[in-house]
């Protein structure tokens, strides 16, 4: 008697279910930009590092997103790391150097 309805749901299961489709990594980030966060000032070390691989990596990433820099200055650093944390979405959207 118990194993009609627990039979059933697995045929109702099986029936209804649809192809679940993912997205390809080049589909999520063709025509997307990506924010690279520097938690220094301009003009210093990891700056210009920072800034030389934001030109060359898009060749890199399928989908070739364009790669914006953007500085965020604040305790050597640290202000950056906590928005990344905290704040920024969790999409791949917002990396930090």
């Amino acid at each position: 008697m118990r194993l009609v309805p627990v039979l059933s749901f697995v045929l109702a299961a099986v029936l209804f279910a649809t192809a679940a489709r993912a997205q390809s990594v080049e589909e999520f980030y063709r025509g997307k930009s990506i924010s690279l966060l520097i938690g220094f000032s301009v003009g210093g070390g990891y700056d210009l590092y920072a800034r030389l691989l934001a030109r060359y990596m898009p060749k890199h990433i399928p989908g070739n997103p364009t790669i914006t820099v953007k500085n965020m200055l604040g305790a050597e650093g640290i202000k950056a790391a906590n928005f990344l944390y905290s704040i920024a979405p969790k999409d791949g959207s917002v990396i930090g150097a």
